[in-house]
C-alpha cells in the first residue's frame, strides 16, 4: 500500500493527473456557468500580452520549449489591486459567492465540482475583512507567489485576511503573520463578509516584476546580507515529502559535491526559518532542487543560482523570481539526464556573470 501511495504521488502520475482533473473540472464549471451560478473571470481579465526575457544557461526543460529562455508575460488590460464586495460569502474551501453567484475572480481557487457543491449558508459574519482570489492554496509557494506577494501591494494591512481553512492551519501562515503582525483567520464555516476588500491577482501567476519583488521584501521586513565571496549553498530536498507532487534528484550525490567544494547544505524537510536566516551569508552561489524553498532566496542576494529540474515537473516560477530579484547568472540542471555532476561542475567552476 505504502508503495502504491508514493507511486500515484510521484511527479510522473501527478502530473497527467493533474491535467486530467483540469479537463473535468471545465466541464462542471461550463456547466454552472451554463445556468447562472457560476461566473468564471471574464476573458478580457485573462488575455495576455508577451515581454522581455528572463534568460537561463544550461538545459532546457521539456516545458520550456526550444529558447534558453522565458518571456515574461502580463495581463493585457490592468487588473485592480482590490475589489470592494458588499455581502460576500465565503467558504472553507475558498469560494466566493455573492447574491447566489460563484465569482471565480471573489474566490481563492478555480473552482472544482466539490466549492461548487458545497454549503454557502453563512455560520458566521464580520463587519469586514480582506480575502485573497488567487489559483492555487497547496504549498508554501502558492503563499508566497500568490498571497503573501497579493498583499504586499497594500500600503496597509488595516482589516482582518481570511483564508480557507486548509491554507491557514499551515505552519508557516501562522509563523509570517506573527512575524509580520497580521492576523490571519482560518474560515472553517461559510463566512459573511458586509464589507470586504477582494484583493486581485495582477501579476499572471509566477511572472514576478522587480516591484514585487521588493514589496513583498517590505512586508516581511527582510535584512539582506551580502554572501561570503566564494561560498555555495545548496537546498536539499532529501527526505522531504512535497505537499504536491513527489520528484527525485540525487540529492546525496549532489550533497557531497558540494561538500567537497567547502559549500553548505540544507536539508528543507527539517529547515526552519531561522535555519534559511542564519546561512545567507553562505549563499553566493545558490543550488536548490525545484521547488517552493527556493523562494527564501528572498532573504538572501544570491549572484549565481543553479536550479535542479526534473522533465516531469518544473515551471519558470523561480527563474522569473530571481531575475527579478536581479540575479541574471540562471543555470538549470535536469537530473533526468544522463551526466548531471559533469554539468553541475562545469556550471561552478565557470566565472560569475555580473548582476
Amino acid at each position: 500500500m505504502l508503495v502504491l501511495t508514493a507511486f500515484l504521488r510521484h511527479s510522473k502520475v501527478q502530473a497527467p493527473l493533474a491535467t486530467l482533473r483540469s479537463h473535468a473540472g471545465s466541464l462542471w464549471r461550463g456547466a454552472y456557468a451554463a445556468t447562472g451560478r457560476y461566473q468564471p473571470i471574464p476573458f478580457s481579465e485573462q488575455e495576455t500580452v508577451s515581454g522581455e526575457m528572463a534568460p537561463f544557461k544550461g538545459d532546457i526543460p521539456r516545458s520550456a520549449g526550444e529558447e534558453f529562455g522565458q518571456r515574461r508575460l502580463t495581463f493585457a488590460a490592468a487588473r485592480p489591486v482590490f475589489e470592494e464586495v458588499e455581502n460576500l460569502v465565503v467558504t472553507p474551501r475558498g469560494g466566493g459567492w455573492k447574491e447566489g453567484v460563484l465569482f471565480e475572480k471573489y474566490s481563492a481557487k478555480k473552482p472544482g465540482l466539490r466549492m461548487l457543491m458545497a454549503s454557502r449558508k453563512p455560520g458566521h459574519t464580520a463587519p469586514e475583512g480582506i480575502f485573497v482570489q488567487s489559483e492555487h492554496v497547496d504549498t508554501f509557494g502558492d503563499w508566497m507567489a500568490e498571497y503573501l506577494s497579493t498583499l504586499a501591494q497594500l500600503p496597509r494591512i488595516d482589516a482582518p485576511v481570511f483564508l480557507p481553512a486548509a491554507l491557514a492551519a499551515k505552519g508557516y501562515v501562522q509563523r509570517d503573520g506573527a512575524r509580520i503582525g497580521v492576523d490571519f483567520v482560518g474560515i472553517d464555516k461559510p463566512l459573511l463578509i458586509k464589507r470586504a476588500k477582494v484583493m486581485r491577482q495582477t501579476r499572471f501567476i509566477r511572472y514576478w516584476l522587480p516591484e514585487q519583488v521588493s514589496a513583498l521584501r517590505t512586508l516581511l521586513k527582510v535584512e539582506q546580507i551580502d554572501p561570503a565571496p566564494g561560498s555555495l549553498l545548496y537546498l536539499s530536498r532529501h527526505g522531504e515529502r512535497s505537499e504536491v507532487a513527489d520528484r527525485t534528484h540525487p540529492n546525496l550525490m549532489l550533497e557531497e559535491l558540494v561538500r567537497a567544494r567547502g559549500g553548505t547544505v540544507l536539508r528543507t524537510a527539517d529547515a526552519s526559518l531561522e535555519d534559511y536566516l542564519r546561512v545567507a551569508q553562505q549563499a553566493e552561489t545558490l543550488l536548490y532542487d525545484h521547488g517552493s524553498a527556493a523562494y527564501n532566496m528572498i532573504y538572501w542576494r544570491p549572484r549565481r543560482i543553479i536550479e535542479f529540474a526534473s522533465d516531469d515537473w518544473w515551471m519558470s516560477s523561480f527563474l522569473f523570481f530571481a531575475n527579478a530579484s536581479g540575479v541574471r547568472d540562471y543555470t538549470i540542471i535536469s537530473t533526468d539526464r544522463a551526466g548531471a555532476a559533469e554539468r553541475l561542475t562545469a556550471a561552478l567552476e565557470a566565472p560569475l556573470e555580473a548582476a
